[in-house]
């Protein structure tokens, strides 16, 4: 079916959309989480708190200041394993034994997950809604394809009450490679039977865009409001919207 994309029209036959930055706000859920991890590594130092807070901010691509993730930082694009390791490297540079650092850093990553509750975390990107609804029934395919874990995306998706929606969740946990490895696109198109040079892929991220063109998909779609600015995505999109609301779905009759 023929989607609008801004000026961009293309013949869809199915749509893969990237969940942090994309369907959901990337800059409170991570500054959320970040926050919340932090205060636990904290709790761990006697003094020296705030600096140390800024530089950790800083080590995985986040302002504590402005609460914004850093485009392409760590926290925009990397898993969640390679977050972790990224901090445990940090710890360790600030004179922490490597086993202490790792015991920190996983620590104080589960205590945030298990003191966060979703509604504190998950808020739905701007003309998320009103896009499904015009999807709704249309018989194209839907997939989200993420670095997250399976797990905690379909659980993302649950809360916003969108999962049915979606005919596949797939996490970088199900995956040897993560983005920007085409092998997540590839890996959905098998499951959906579908070809990538049939798909668009919609992501807020220049890994996102890279991983669609070295999947061949159809379309590159480069969402703003999430972790890249608009030159980033320029340079590496088909085409850049400001937001959900600029995909158009005309109507059926």
């Amino acid at each position: 079916m023929q989607i609008y994309f801004g000026t961009q029209v293309f013949e869809a036959q199915g749509l893969f959309f990237d969940k942090d930055g994309t369907l959901v706000d990337l800059h409170h859920q991570y500054s959320t989480l970040m926050d919340k991890r932090a205060e636990k590594i904290l709790a761990h130092l006697s003094q020296g708190k705030e600096g140390f807070r800024r530089a950790l901010g800083r080590a995985v691509g986040y302002d504590v200041d402005f609460r914004k993730i850093a485009p392409g930082g760590p926290l925009a694009v990397a898993t969640r394993e390679q977050t972790l390791q990224i901090v445990i490297h940090f710890l360790s540079q600030q004179g922490f034994p490597l086993e202490k650092a790792e015991n920190i850093t996983r620590e104080s990553f589960r205590l945030a997950d298990q003191e966060l509750e979703l509604d504190e975390l998950i808020r739905p990107m701007s003309g998320l809604y009103s896009l499904l609804e015009a999807l709704n029934g249309r018989n194209i395919p839907l997939a989200c394809l993420t670095n997250d874990e399976h797990r905690r995306a379909q659980n993302t998706l649950e809360f916003l009450k969108i999962s049915a929606f979606f005919s596949l969740i797939l996490g970088g946990d199900e995956v040897t490679c993560s983005k920007p490895d085409p092998e997540m696109i590839k890996t959905a198109c098998q499951r959906l039977m579908l070809f990538p040079k049939e798909i668009v892929y919609i992501g807020d991220t220049v890994t996102d865009m890279i991983m669609a063109k070295k999947a061949g998909a159809g379309l590159a779609v480069g969402v703003l409001g999430g972790a890249a600015n608009k030159s980033l995505l320029a340079a590496a999109a088909d085409v850049v919207i400001p937001n959900l609301e600029a995909i158009f779905v005309p109507s059926n009759h």
